[in-house]
């Protein structure tokens, strides 16, 4: 009886570590019940997701590429880079967004040349001179040509009662140690299809100058806003911070540079610059935020070791999270020769409740661990985290077809041991959560001899965090049929397990050992049958990684549809059928167990 399998109410003794790098624990434990269950093919450890130069690999790239350059069109807040054998690079930034309707990340929504509006011809010219202390302007302002702020103060203010356009540069003063801040006040709205730029000094190593815009209007940044430090041979600039408050709708696109500067020299003790960070919405929260381009915040390589991915949180109030086709979120650990980074965090989702907010993905997320590049030896680094609990009652969660979810462990070389695969948690609370997506948190590969693959990480997906399901017949779960969860060992010379309580005798007990589980699929926080249903037409992968890694434990905990009474939820157990789920060892290891309860 599911009764007797559970302590305490649902939840309990594991809230205040959601969102922090949780440990696999292989420990026994009593079982909740239920049998192996294999059959169905597909879906293995599965294959890495290329990035920003990146190539692909089983948890991040084999290649830094050229830390120089950000070459397409992104919002970056990347740690700095130091590729050198003795280089340590850095952590990925904080990007956090706050808005009262949608919070979308879709190339599809990029505002045409014809919809950004021209600088009217009775606009104020703003001119270098005026800016040597702080200026106001009555009226709408434009800046056309090269203008440069100067004077020695670390910040210059420009206020502007109209709309400010900026066509042209507007560069920051060089303070020497800094670029100076540029801080924007404007009445109206800001549109940006030129350059504003308080970056360090190329080849000086300073940090950047923070950028603040405050607009009673929209926000669009469709040219450049350069906040990166500067490159040095031994020490990168720090990146600036990026501030943006509006009371219309705020978009961005084109390059938002806010990266830590490289170390670009081949000896010695070097180190990449901080990365810079992004805010909207914090003071005054916009009516929408929409990202048009890719956003990254992973860690900066380092020869010697590797920043990790950085942290991003889109926080809707009454609106959704759109993560659209086409676009990438890019949260990986840096690669290093001997110590790459973890993978970072998402986290967030909407924050009012009563509302109907939800999560709808149909692109790439991807937050998984730093590899060993080659030539390299060592350990790879564990997969982050995508984590998002919503607010809203009546909130759900869609990840559809084509839609890519990757926490994976990083590579190793040598005879090191790759990373663990990371952490996937949905939770809501009677919204349906629709999974016809990839979901994938296996461990990383080790292909040189004497490697050990990695362990699996954790699918967590659960429809009842406000535990009502046996009174509220809302928050269902199904796995569509092109839906697949991957939470596999990685491969090696010994291969690398999924996650299991070690027993072969039924899964552990949970809430406190849920962390033994490969998959977990949940639509029931109470005690009792609930009035929603989980289904899996899909395929979940749990397998032990080649040679003789051990399978997961896979467990379902609700009903199956169509086993309600007109009257409520019928007296009894009804198990949930596993469907598609290979959860298989390889070669000596032992095949993981199932409940479906």
């Amino acid at each position: 009886m599911r009764t007797a399998k559970r302590r305490g109410r649902w939840g309990e003794g594991w809230a205040g570590g959601l969102g922090a790098m949780l440990a696999l624990l292989m420990v026994g434990g009593t079982g909740c019940g239920g049998s192996n269950a294999s059959g169905g093919t597909g879906g293995g450890s599965g294959s890495g997701n290329p990035g920003v130069g990146s190539t692909s690999g089983a948890g991040g790239s084999a290649s830094m590429g050229d830390p120089n350059d950000l070459s397409a069109p992104a919002v970056s807040v990347q740690g700095g880079a130091a590729i050198a054998s003795g280089g340590q690079g850095q952590n990925g930034g904080l990007v956090h967004l706050l808005a009262q309707g949608d919070i979308s990340f879709d190339p599809t929504m990029a505002p045409a040349a014809a919809s950004v509006p021209s600088a009217p011809s009775g606009a104020t010219a703003v001119a270098a001179s005026a800016l040597a202390a702080d200026a106001s302007i009555t009226g709408d302002a434009v800046v056309s040509g090269k203008v440069q702020s100067g004077g020695s103060d670390a910040v210059r203010k420009l206020s502007v009662s109209g709309n400010l356009y900026v066509t042209g540069t507007l560069q920051s003063a060089d303070l020497g140690s800094a670029g100076q801040g540029l801080d924007l006040v404007v009445g109206g709205s800001v549109y940006v299809t030129g350059t504003i730029t308080s970056a360090g000094a190329a080849g000086s190593g300073e940090a950047a100058g923070p950028i603040t815009v405050q607009a009673g209007g929209d926000v669009v940044l469709d040219g450049k806003v350069l906040l990166r430090g500067g490159d040095s041979a031994t020490q990168g600039g720090a990146g600036a911070k990026l501030t943006i408050d509006a009371n219309g709708a705020v978009q961005l696109g084109g390059v938002i540079d806010a990266r830590g500067g490289p170390a670009t020299g081949s000896g010695g003790t070097l180190a990449g610059g901080a990365a810079g960070e992004i805010h909207v919405g914090e003071m005054a929260a916009p009516t929408a935020i929409t990202i048009f381009v890719p956003v990254i915040a992973s860690g900066g390589p380092g020869g010697a070791a590797a920043g990790k991915g950085g942290t991003i949180t889109p926080e809707p109030n009454a609106g959704n999270v759109n993560v659209a086709g086409a676009m990438e979120i890019d949260l990986r650990g840096g690669d290093s020769m001997s110590a790459p980074g973890t993978g970072g965090l998402l986290n967030g989702g909407p924050r009012q409740d009563p509302g109907s907010g939800g999560v709808h993905i149909t692109g790439e997320i991807v937050a998984s661990g730093g590899s060993i590049t080659m030539g390299g030896s060592g350990n790879g680094a564990d997969g982050g985290r995508v984590d998002m609990e919503l607010t809203p009652t009546d909130g759900a969660v869609a990840i559809d077809a084509g839609a890519k979810i990757t926490a994976k462990g990083g590579d190793a070389h040598g005879a090191g041991t790759a990373g663990g695969g990371g952490h996937v948690w949905f939770f809501t609370k009677d919204g349906d959560e629709t999974i016809a997506g990839t979901v994938d948190t296996s461990g990383g590969d080790a292909s040189d001899p004497g490697g050990v693959g990695g362990g699996g990480g954790m699918i967590y997906f659960f429809s009842d965090n406000n535990h009502n399901g046996v009174q509220v017949c809302k928050g269902n779960l199904w796995v569509t049929s092109t839906g697949l969860l991957v939470s596999s060992g990685g491969n090696g010379t010994m291969g690398g397990s999924a996650r299991n309580n070690g027993t072969g005798n039924g899964v552990a007990s949970f809430p406190d050992m849920q962390e033994t589980f490969a998959v977990f699929l949940n639509c029931d926080g109470e005690h009792g049958n609930t009035c929603n249903w989980m289904k899996n037409d899909g395929q979940v992968t749990a397998r032990g990684g080649v040679h003789d890694g051990t399978g997961g434990d896979v467990c379902y905990h609700g009903i199956p549809p169509g086993v309600l009474g007109t009257g409520g939820p019928n007296s009894g157990d009804y198990p949930v059928p596993p469907g598609m789920v290979d959860n298989s060892g390889d070669g000596s290891g032992k095949q993981g167990d199932f409940a479906g309860e």
